[in-house]
């Protein structure tokens, strides 16, 4: 099943964000807190009816859904209709008032339906915690459940035998059908709980017991020693579990584990959980019945084991609460999800009951004639794909004394490569050539103009195997670094060699931070491409810059090197590149699969080539590759997880990322955050909008925020 998303944002100030695939729409919450509030009290003193839950849950959709918002949910859930899709509302409330109501009671009085019952539209309460969600593991049968139950001997008693009854009895079927693998504890204590996760890596980890909120805190009642009661908060609760990347649910069968602070949103143990990294909590804001939980149990399980997202697995579950356990009591919207999983995939479940698939025969000959994609095309590759005419363009240029030639793309569009061709071209014509990046110089160096102006002239010279005369010849008391810098590269440098130099140096945009530095370099390298018109030593050089953005810091326009020479721009690959590219790995270049691929990652040169070589040499096939594409299985899992590294270290960009992968249209962004992402290819622009740059990016970062 394919779902249309359909997110609820309501801030402090009660003004309600609705976005959808429609676009986004604003409104104003206005709610009649008495009212629900009355009707609230009524439920907890025992009051239960179908008529009562009606009317609170018909209070709590007119609230949310105003004229506007309403109207685009019933518009996203017609479409999603029309496509034969489902609907995945997610609900985030700032406001501590509004996340501690029960939506799980909303109702809709045009269809008579509790939307937390309804299939067709899945609903959680979502934890919008930017790019920290751990990658989803691809996970064997059967799932592996943690039961903890605590019965503390100085609180109201449990009947352990009856309680592990009757989850042996839910999960009966399921263990003998191998989808299920249940250990028990019931000894609770914290020590003996740290050793059973230490001994086994659980995918799912089930309480059941006492839990309290008390003084806007949650906990969770272990037992100690003794077997009487320990109270653990919500905080060092969540440390269980702190590292561990395998865990995918945890569920919490215990009074008040759903109930969140009045004063602070999200404050409580099940939304504490999920934003200390746990994918998914189910936690129950009444206490549950036996038989209730005994249903609970089967269906949950038996939908979550079918592969099913954990919100849709829940709407299930409720769903079939409701109609064995009936709409007068409020059993079937006791059980409350916090998931921060945006496509509700917490566990990605391999069936081991499947037709087993052929393992790809590996070519091991063509193995051998191919390349794999990793660093610049070497120079005598025939998987390098020329640009439109660019390179025949940069080797005339270089011909041209004193010249300044600008190379402008993201990273892994094939940069490098060029710049390595044109090197290679100038030596062909008896020129001197030295290639350096910035992208490995020391931080220390680097924000440092005198040192980094001595390490330019020292590695130079290296390059060329020139002495090194940096020591003596630098005279700071008398010129500043800039002149320095000159003087050594006119007098030790240039004048030596006696021939064109190409000096290229890529990443530059490493500079862009630094404004200590940036200012003066890159003065100083536009005065060398000027005295290069009337001075016949620097005619000699020509300059190559490289950088992956464009350039977003303040440069006084004739004193920037970038407002020069010959600017060059390195695009995606179009169709006839990418048939050429297939046909070169030995792939048909009609194969329909090829298009799904190219949708899916667009003309990115190095996502092309790694698809592409995995498919020839026989280690995936399209279908599989496009299917894993996003997941810890896939691929690209290496450069995804790489790109995440990078964002993780700079929550603004987390945040404008997240801005651009969840909206339909083009994002007008803040000018440096546009550019850092366009550095890392992750987005495209067009004139001041991004959107992302292909599927791949927009399904990953979605997912996994």
């Amino acid at each position: 099943m394919n779902y249309q998303d359909f997110r609820i944002i309501v801030d402090r100030n009660n003004n309600i964000r609705a976005s959808s695939e429609q676009g986004e729409v604003s409104s104003e919450l206005r709610w009649e807190q008495n009212q629900i509030n009355l009707t609230l009290q009524l439920i907890e003193s025992g009051q239960t009816n179908h008529e009562l839950f009606k009317a609170l849950g018909s209070q709590l959709y007119q609230a949310l859904f105003p004229d506007k918002i309403n109207a685009r949910f019933q518009a996203t859930i017609a479409a999603a209709q029309a496509n034969q899709e489902s609907v995945r509302l997610r609900l985030i409330f700032e406001s501590p008032e509004l996340a501690s109501l029960p939506w799980e009671f909303i109702y809709e009085e045009d269809t008579n339906i509790f939307l937390a019952n309804n299939t067709e539209t899945v609903l959680s309460r979502y934890i919008d915690v930017p790019l920290q969600q751990r990658d989803i593991k691809a996970v064997d049968l059967p799932l592996k459940v943690l039961l903890v139950i605590s019965t503390p001997t100085d609180l109201a008693t449990l009947d352990v035998v009856e309680e592990e009854k009757l989850i042996r009895e839910a999960l009966g079927k399921h263990i003998e059908a191998g989808e299920i693998e249940l250990d028990v504890l019931q000894e609770a204590t914290r020590q003996k709980i740290q050793q059973k996760l230490r001994e086994k890596l659980y995918h799912i980890f089930h309480f059941i017991g006492h839990g309290v909120f008390d003084n806007n805190q949650g906990y969770i009642v272990l037992v100690d020693n003794a077997g009487k009661a320990k109270y653990m908060d919500d905080e060092n609760f969540a440390n269980f579990f702190l590292g561990n990347k395998n865990l995918g649910l945890v569920i919490l069968n215990s009074c008040q584990g759903a109930v969140v602070a009045s004063n602070q949103a999200m404050r409580g143990t099940a939304p504490n959980l999920v934003r200390r990294g746990i994918p998914a909590v189910v936690a129950m804001q009444y206490s549950i019945f036996d038989n209730t939980a005994k249903l609970f149990a089967d269906e949950f399980y038996r939908t979550l084991a079918l592969g099913y997202p954990v919100d849709a697995a829940i709407q299930t579950t409720r769903n079939a609460i409701s109609m064995e356990v009936g709409l007068d009591k409020r059993d079937f919207a006791t059980p409350v999800l916090y998931m921060r999983a945006k496509d509700g995939i917490i566990l990605d479940i391999k069936k081991k009951f499947e037709e087993p698939i052929d393992e790809p025969v590996i070519n091991h000959n063509l193995i051998e004639s191919l390349e794999y994609p990793d660093g610049s095309v070497p120079l005598d590759s025939p998987f390098y794909l020329e640009r439109d005419g660019i390179e025949s363009v940069c080797y005339q240029t270089l011909k041209k004394p004193a010249s300044l030639i600008r190379v402008k793309a993201p990273k892994l569009m094939g940069k490098t490569s060029l710049l390595r061709r044109i090197i290679s071209e100038g030596i062909k014509e008896n020129y001197q050539g030295v290639y350096l990046d910035f992208g490995s110089v020391n931080k220390e160096v680097i924000t440092n103009l005198d040192k980094f102006l001595r390490w330019l002239c020292s590695k130079v010279a290296l390059e060329l195997e020139l002495d090194n005369q940096v020591e003596i010849a630098w005279n700071p008391a008398c010129l500043g670094s800039n002149d320095n810098c000159t003087a050594y590269f006119k007098k030790y440098i240039l004048r030596p060699i006696n021939s064109p130099l190409i000096l290229v140096l890529d990443e530059v945009d490493r500079l862009f931070p630094y404004s200590e530095v940036l200012e003066d370099f890159f003065g100083m390298l536009r005065s060398w491409h000027e005295k290069g018109k009337t001075e016949e030593i620097w005619k000699q050089l020509r300059l190559v810059l490289a950088h992956s953005t464009e350039v977003y810091i303040p440069l006084d326009y004739h004193q920037s090197p970038f407002n020069a020479g010959l600017p060059v721009e390195l695009k995606e690959f179009n169709q006839q590149q990418i048939e050429d590219l297939a046909n070169k790995h030995g792939i048909d270049s009609q194969d329909c699969m090829l298009s799904e691929l190219r949708k899916m990652v667009g003309g990115h040169p190095y996502l092309l080539r790694l698809g592409m070589y995995d498919v020839a040499v026989g280690k995936t096939n399209f279908q599989d590759l496009l299917q894993t594409a996003t997941t810890e299985a896939g691929i690209y899992r290496n450069h995804l997880s790489y790109l995440l590294d990078i964002l993780r270290a700079a929550p603004e960009l987390v945040q404008a990322l997240q801005q651009v992968v969840n909206s339909t249209a083009g994002v007008e962004l803040d000018s440096v955050e546009m550019y850092k992402l366009h550095s890392l290819g992750l987005v495209v622009r067009e004139k001041n909008h991004v959107t992302p740059r292909c599927q791949l990016y927009r399904d990953y970062f979605r997912r996994i925020s």
